[in-house]
């Protein structure tokens, strides 16, 4: 495909990073709006999310994902593991990296708080196909492969 944007039609809604962004931003204030009140902020759900899928493991692995600077991770984790919902373990191949490993506690309350995302989102999808959604969900997914491995060769 040639270029897609020109600069005579790039407008904010055909713009994928405002579009994006934009979602971004309405969507994580609606999230963590169900979780005022509790003891567990959207933020801590999501690395107890991301570590206990396998998706991050690392402080550095969750900064990146989540776009936060490495000191405000490491209160997160610190946070989480005071509470004894995660541990740092030592990786047995690099001492330097301590692995991060969801607790059965953790588990726990990832899973009573789960029923809060999903409600939000669904609320949000109504409407939707649910091909749509597959579709959508495809299509994302494809970009951010693609941005992967753009920021993985520029990187080298």
């Amino acid at each position: 495909m040639d270029g897609f944007y020109s600069v005579d039609e790039l407008t904010p809604r055909i713009s994928l990073g405002y579009l994006i962004r934009r979602i971004n931003k309405l969507s994580a204030n609606r999230v963590k709006a169900t979780f005022d009140g509790n003891d567990i902020s959207f933020t801590q759900w999501v690395v107890l999310a991301l570590v206990a899928s396998g998706t991050a493991d690392t402080c550095r692995d969750l900064s990146r994902d989540m776009d936060h600077d490495s000191g405000a991770m490491t209160r997160v984790i610190d946070q989480l593991e005071e509470r004894g919902l995660l541990v740092r373990q030592r990786d047995a191949g690099d001492r330097r990296v301590s692995k991060l490993i969801v607790t059965d506690l953790g588990r726990e309350i990832f899973a009573q708080l789960a029923p809060r995302v999903v409600g939000a989102w669904n609320e949000v999808l109504d409407g939707f196909e649910r091909d749509e959604v597959l579709k959508l969900i495809a299509m994302l997914n494809k970009l951010l492969a693609r941005f992967e491995a753009l920021e993985s060769r520029e990187g080298q």
